[in-house]
């Protein structure tokens, strides 16, 4: 069997819930529908670093935005980060197709939009040359489960360009 050459970055804890805040996980292990639909499509799944769990560690309490947006945490980011980017990078050279990323919406961290780790890495992929262009997320909902035929499961385009590496919304 041939490879599709076609990846989707998705945040850690898409495939591991194990990483996620106690009480704010969303499945008990793997986040199902995801899964399957990136395999459903022929996507090859590339997981990103856990921010937090690596920061702060398993036991850390829920956190905001605006908590996380230290220095500290940014300069983790991109540690954590640097490798991540090159991988991606190489992936690239080499004639696959990074289709897209899959975030946590609601999420302080991997959230598309408003994620402080989310937006270091489309900063750190933009300035290495690593094109990424379009987000879906899990749905921050009651069940979590993600749909890409539901709007609260699509993100948009992403546009690496403007100030601090920040997400467009889709109608932007």
């Amino acid at each position: 069997m041939q490879r599709s050459k076609r990846i989707v970055v998705a945040s850690h804890c898409v495939i591991n819930q194990n990483a996620v805040v106690e009480g704010e996980a969303r499945s008990p292990g793997v986040m199902k529908a995801a899964v399957d639909w990136t395999y459903e499509q022929g996507y090859g799944m590339f997981q990103l670093p856990c921010p937090e769990f690596t920061f702060l560690g398993p036991e850390r309490p829920p956190m905001t935005v605006e908590e996380y947006d230290t220095p500290e945490f940014r300069a983790h980011n991109r540690k954590i980060l640097l490798p991540v980017v090159e991988q991606l990078k190489t992936y690239q050279d080499h004639g696959y197709t990074i289709v897209g990323g899959l975030g946590i919406s609601g999420s302080p961290s991997c959230d598309p939009g408003k994620g402080v780790f989310m937006r270091d890495f489309l900063e750190l992929a933009a300035e290495g040359g690593v094109d990424i262009d379009f987000f879906w997320q899990i749905p921050n909902t009651a069940d979590g489960t993600f749909n890409p035929d539901d709007a609260k499961s699509v993100f948009g385009p992403v546009n690496q360009d403007k100030p601090e590496g920040k997400a467009a919304t889709i109608n932007d």
